[in-house]
């Protein structure tokens, strides 16, 4: 039993007023390490002195400093090592406003621009077999995950001498997730084979994407300013045509196994909708 001078994580975590999340992330960042592991259990305990860190780092995180900046200000417990912390902070917190500003102001000078040509056309797209790799993944773990399927698709692919018929892409759903989103990873191929079960056992499947007319958008370069290029392609669903209920796919057209260079990259966004009519 944790002695007088300990507390337990769900106490800790109310005095504290940090989430049994946040301390667990603490932890494992070696921020804010429990004073005492219970071997058996598991449970973690906190010294009554550790509130005091605690609270530093509840505030520092309000500013969103970043962990090892905090780490600093924890190591040297020395007021001109946080003065100088915030400060650095601060300066660069500065230069991110006014980036912030500038993406704003082009926001919105974007509505009162006349419109010009639509970059969106339209296509049909065929039923395609495909060979699929699921996850449940976390904005931090999209590429890396989408690195993985990349390379466990096509090695499925070579094992079971499907031939490729397309480009790598996924599907993602219509409801955004704040913290994690369903993938399906995919990879065309041209008749459903007969896979290994090494391949099976590592989650690859067999599957079919519905044939569906899309509305397209390419967004060429890097993946950080993605989300303009799907808030232009959703206005313009919005205003020309009707989604369906079917998940968006982006098609990797050149990842990033195909070059070095962010600004090289070319993604289409394909967002299914009810066939309309094309002008002639």
């Amino acid at each position: 039993m944790s002695g007088p001078s300990l507390l337990r994580i769900g106490p800790f975590s109310r005095a504290s007023y940090l989430s049994i999340k946040a301390l667990r992330a603490y932890h494992e960042a070696g921020l804010l390490v429990p004073a005492a592991v219970d071997p058996q259990t598991g449970y973690r305990s906190y010294s009554v002195a550790q509130l005091t860190d605690a609270a530093v780092i509840r505030r520092l995180r309000q500013l969103d400093l970043p962990l090892d900046a905090i780490r600093d200000v924890l190591d040297a417990r020395d007021p001109a090592v946080t003065r100088k912390v915030l400060a650095e902070h601060g300066a660069a917190l500065e230069q991110r406003l006014a980036a912030m500003q500038n993406t704003i102001d082009q926001l919105y000078a974007a509505l009162d621009a006349p419109a010009g040509h639509t970059p969106v056309h339209l296509r049909d797209e065929p039923a395609r077999i495909v060979l699929t790799l699921e996850g449940t993944v976390s904005e931090a773990q999209w590429l890396p995950f989408l690195d993985q399927a990349r390379a466990r698709l096509r090695e499925a692919a070579m094992a079971s001498g499907a031939v490729v018929t397309g480009p790598f892409g996924g599907c993602y759903p219509p409801l955004m997730d704040d913290d994690h989103q369903e993938v399906v990873a995919f990879l065309p191929v041209e008749d459903p084979p007969l896979l290994p079960e090494g391949q099976r056992s590592a989650g690859v499947r067999v599957g079919e994407l519905p044939a569906t007319a899309v509305a397209v958008l390419v967004h060429q370069g890097g993946y950080d300013d993605l989300e303009d290029s799907y808030r232009t392609l959703g206005a313009w669903v919005g205003a020309e045509a009707e989604p369906v209920d079917l998940p968006v796919r982006e098609l990797y057209l050149v990842g990033p196994p195909d070059t070095d260079d962010a600004d090289e990259l070319r993604t289409e966004i394909c967002w299914p909708i009810r066939s309309i009519d094309r002008p002639s």
